[in-house]
């Protein structure tokens, strides 16, 4: 099974982002009506997209809870903050310290305090080990750590390219555990926080417009959004948080890690350049106590990665 094993790796782009967030919406020329989850956080890129992305997703579940259960330990020290917005971490210490906590830049972004900025996309200089106690989600998904072939910001995510889902099961048997994006979400959720979910509830997989049959659908997202969940976009070069959608126009919306705004985009198109190929998706188990399900709101809106498999890389 392992000869169908092809990797995402997905680098942050924060720096290339030339469009104002407002100008690339208003281009797009339309109004609709959708469907949101509430209560969805809004996070500041945070060395790295996608433990941003991440880091709202378990925000989002430590806010609102799932199925009914409460999942208030997967931001601990108390409820994470709607928003890392204007400056973390300052205004949300909570939330910015499980994305990418001091002990992760120092030991793999180089000492760089300045959020980022002097060593993205830099390669080889993480700190002698040993390394800090891992406690964020940078650290467990592996990114920017050289020893998963990451580059300072880069997150690596594995995909079947029969747009089957990708466990955390099949990284486990692929040897990817502590290289693959997904597999550290499961990590941080089960093995730090302590929530006990199967690693099958874990998974990435391409949509269903890049693949000839299967893959991961419009219909499928919206079911995940009405069941409460959230999906994390996977561009091709960056990854994002999906909360809410259109259905009459196949829209999603997400926030981009780049500003505090609600975004959105066609399914399977094109958002700052970078087009729409996949999903990491999990769905919480293990959780205590009732909680009423999240609601959703009615909304009125206008509305770099590389791949390899095998040797084959292509730079974004």
């Amino acid at each position: 099974m392992r000869s169908k094993n092809c990797v995402l790796v997905f680098a942050t782009l924060a720096a290339l982002f030339l469009l104002s967030p407002l100008a690339y919406s208003d281009s797009l020329g339309f109004f609709s009506q959708g469907v949101a989850l509430a209560n969805a956080p809004s996070y500041l890129w945070d060395y790295g997209c996608s433990p941003t992305a991440a880091g709202m997703m378990m925000g989002f579940y430590d806010i609102n809870g799932y199925g009914g259960l409460r999942y208030d330990n997967l931001v601990p020290g108390g409820q994470a903050e709607p928003s890392t917005w204007p400056q973390p971490p300052s205004s949300s210490p909570l939330a910015d310290a499980i994305i990418a906590s001091p002990g992760h830049i120092a030991d793999f972004y180089g000492g760089d305090n300045n959020r980022g900025n002097n060593n993205y996309k830099h390669a080889n200089d993480d700190l002698p080990g040993p390394y800090h106690a891992f406690n964020s989600l940078a650290d467990f998904m592996g990114t920017s750590q050289d020893s998963a072939g990451n580059k300072d910001g880069w997150t690596t995510f594995g995909y079947w390219n029969n747009g089957n889902k990708y466990t955390a099961q099949d990284a486990l048997n692929a040897g990817l555990a502590g290289k693959d994006g997904m597999y550290g979400l499961w990590e941080y959720f089960d093995q730090y926080a302590g929530y006990t979910a199967p690693l099958t509830n874990f998974f990435t997989q391409l949509i269903d417009t890049m693949v000839k049959q299967g893959g991961f659908s419009f219909n499928d997202y919206m079911n995940d959004i009405d069941a409460g969940m959230v999906v994390m976009i996977q561009l091709d070069g960056h990854s994002m948080f999906g909360y809410g959608y259109d259905q009459p126009t196949q829209t999603i919306y997400f926030h981009d890690t780049w500003d505090s705004q609600q975004h959105f985009m066609g399914w399977g198109g094109v958002y700052a350049g970078m087009g729409m190929i996949g999903v990491t998706v999990f769905e919480p188990a293990g959780g205590s106590s009732s909680v009423p399900e999240p609601t959703t709101l009615v909304l009125l809106g206008s509305g770099c990665f590389g791949l390899f498999c095998f040797g084959k890389k292509l730079r974004c």
